[in-house]
């Protein structure tokens, strides 16, 4: 999958992603069928499972206080040329008192068989077969004949590169080759309400879920300074030590390199600098600090290296250092299947799921006015307002990487959740 680029410009001179960016994109009404649909991406609100035995709520809970979690994020991601549906759902405890602790974040994912999905796949498969027959036949006939073939699987899984999960991430899979039948639309897809079932009160939530909608990461090329136009009288040195000032005030000392690059690399998407989440099945995330553990564990000696860097030439890529060990990142545990990377939650999501709008009635929670008070009352909120000031309640993290499993085996399971604790970086 490449990035769209805008009009006129060219992608050839794009940045290398294969990240998908989802915006958040406008509440959901209440009583629409949006709200009960495991096909429909969202933040906050319930979850739907398309499951005939879904999980209870009772299992939902944080892993350090036992209480239950509301959804931060419901992504549907059905693979490319793939025959399951497939959900991520990531849930986060709001207790202040559980930040930072294991178990707090917690990721699951629900992969279901879809037999509209496997009739295609059959399809596009008996076609490419036949195509390689023919193609075959006639070179039996003429053997001076060079054939055209495509490379084996191309067809099936997509071609073109765009890996084994396609670019659109929140809809059916894409077409099939113009030969084939068109893989159904999501609308037409059968979703029967009878085999799924939604979360409901008195699980909290985040009232209203809102929309995600998805556009391709677009990073506009780096703007190019010629050196040697300023002052061709200059020695090597001093355009040496003119670059290393440059680079100075691009990343002054004192603000950790890493964070510095996520936060520029999330403001300059192109048209998605809201962006709450980045898709990228197979890719790499963003590191948050070279301080992190999780950042010093999923990619050894990156941290290292960028506080050894001297000059912006010198930009260590993190795609290089990224080697997640499968001691930190266990296989699959229903197929053992390796997991891969997944999805990433990126902090202004928190703007849009704060503790005012959780509410465990499944309606928007009421905005709190002043109103007169008993003495019993009274000290029930100065009791809240301190434990608020000790933690109370909201979320504290700067980063949540999901890693899914690769094989997408059928069933619910949970999967292999790393998260960034939001920290002083400076």
């Amino acid at each position: 999958m490449s990035p769209s680029s805008p009009a006129g410009s060219s992608s050839s001179s794009l940045p290398d992603s294969s990240a998908l960016l989802a915006l958040p994109d406008g509440p959901i009404s209440a009583n629409h069928a949006d709200r009960t649909s495991y096909a429909i991406s969202l933040i906050g609100g319930y979850p739907t499972f398309p499951l005939s035995t879904p999980p209870l709520s009772s299992d939902l809970v944080c892993a350090s206080c036992s209480a239950p979690i509301p959804l931060l994020a419901q992504v549907y991601c059905p693979p490319e040329g793939g025959e399951n549906d497939r959900t991520l759902y990531v849930f986060a405890c709001p207790n202040g008192g559980c930040q930072r602790k294991e178990g707090s974040v917690r990721a699951w994912r629900a992969s279901r068989r879809n037999d509209e999905y496997v009739a295609d796949v059959e399809k596009m498969r008996a076609e490419k077969e036949a195509e390689e027959k023919r193609l075959a036949d006639e070179r039996r006939k003429n053997p001076f004949t060079m054939g055209a073939a495509q490379p084996a699987g191309s067809a099936l899984f997509g071609g073109g590169g765009g890996g084994l999960f396609g670019a659109n991430l929140f809809a059916a899979p894409a077409s099939a080759p113009a030969q084939a039948q068109p893989v159904p639309e999501l609308s037409n897809l059968s979703i029967s309400s009878a085999s799924t079932s939604t979360l409901s009160p008195p699980h909290p939530a985040y009232q209203p879920p809102q929309y995600l909608s998805t556009t391709d990461e677009y990073l506009p090329p780096p703007e190019e300074v010629d050196l040697d136009s300023d002052d061709d009288e200059q020695s090597p040195e001093e355009k040496a030590e003119w670059r290393d000032e440059r680079f100075e005030q691009l990343f002054p000392s004192g603000v950790d390199p890493l964070f510095e690059r996520f936060v520029k690399r999330i403001s300059e998407a192109d048209g998605a600098g809201g962006q709450v989440l980045r898709y990228d099945l197979g890719g790499v995330p963003l590191p948050y600090s070279t301080t992190s553990s999780l950042t010093q564990s999923l990619f050894p000696g990156l941290p290292a290296a960028c506080r050894a860097q001297k000059a912006e030439d010198d930009d260590p890529s993190p795609s290089t250092f990224f080697k997640p060990s499968s001691s930190l990142v266990p296989p699959c545990p229903r197929c053992a299947a390796p997991r891969v990377f997944e999805l990433q939650l990126v902090p202004s999501l928190i703007n849009h799921l704060s503790p005012e709008t959780l509410s465990t009635t499944g309606e928007k929670a009421p905005k709190k006015g002043k109103s007169a008070q008993s003495e019993e009352e009274r000290k029930k909120e100065l009791a809240r307002l301190a434990g608020e000031e000790a933690g109370g309640e909201g979320m504290e993290w700067g980063s949540i990487v999901v890693f899914g499993c690769k094989g997408d085996c059928e069933g619910f399971e949970e999967e292999w959740v790393g998260v960034e604790w939001e920290t002083t970086l400076a």
